[in-house]
């Protein structure tokens, strides 16, 4: 398991931000590979994806979990999980805290913390690769939900 940290200003509100975060279309369009994803719950959406890492070809099924949590001090915390199960067997994840706060009428400040967590099997046969995905897919849906 691995722990990466950002921060970024974004181009929206907290409640655009929130908002974008809870747009399935949108999402899927920000997971590199996927091919889109459908609502399970008010918490969890899924579909698949197909992308290459680091040159080989991977299919596999996607879900992420989405809540939201307001904190004390005028902080909203969006809580993402990225569940990638190829169809090879085995599955990683990826989880990122996001604390959003108002940087201005039309822009927030975020800061966030990720890990991953890898099964064995994906741990010997890919895992660097198989991270860096994950940690370049959640950087950009992060980021992406300000376009």
């Amino acid at each position: 398991m691995s722990e990466i940290v950002g921060q970024a200003l974004l181009g929206k509100s907290v409640a655009e931000l929130v908002a974008a975060s809870d747009n399935p279309d949108l999402v899927a369009n920000l997971i590199p590979g996927c091919d889109g994803l459908h609502r399970i719950d008010a918490e969890h959406v899924e579909g698949r994806l197909a992308t290459q890492v680091a040159g080989i070809p991977i299919e596999a099924a996607v879900s992420v979990r989405r809540t939201v949590e307001a904190l004390d001090g005028g902080v909203t915390r969006l809580h993402l999980r990225l569940k990638v199960r190829p169809d090879i067997g085995g599955h990683a994840i990826v989880v990122a805290l996001v604390d959003l706060t108002e940087a201005g009428p039309t822009s927030s400040s975020a800061s966030w913390r990720t890990s991953t967590e890898l099964d064995p099997m994906l741990a010997v046969m890919a895992g660097q690769r198989v991270e860096e995905y994950l940690r370049g897919a959640i950087d950009r849906l992060i980021s992406g939900l300000a376009d």
